[in-house]
């Protein structure tokens, strides 16, 4: 992720981490069960959402689905 955030292609995505043990109602309103859980948004609409994936070209896949 941090490669892909200094990638001038994905200049407009903001990455936000969140804490999955201390920011409990936040992941319940986005519905986050699980960790190491990605989302994309374009505004306010949720575009892809992911569980897991740590290859480069399925975080890649997050990143292009919030242009």
């Amino acid at each position: 992720m941090d490669r892909l955030s200094r990638d001038s292609r994905f200049a407009k995505v903001v990455v936000f981490e969140v804490d999955f043990d201390s920011s409990k109602e936040l992941l319940r309103r986005w519905k986050v069960s699980q960790q190491s859980t990605l989302l994309a948004f374009k505004g306010k609409t949720e575009t892809m959402r992911s569980t897991g994936v740590v290859d480069p070209d399925g975080i890649q896949k997050i990143f292009e689905a919030a242009l």
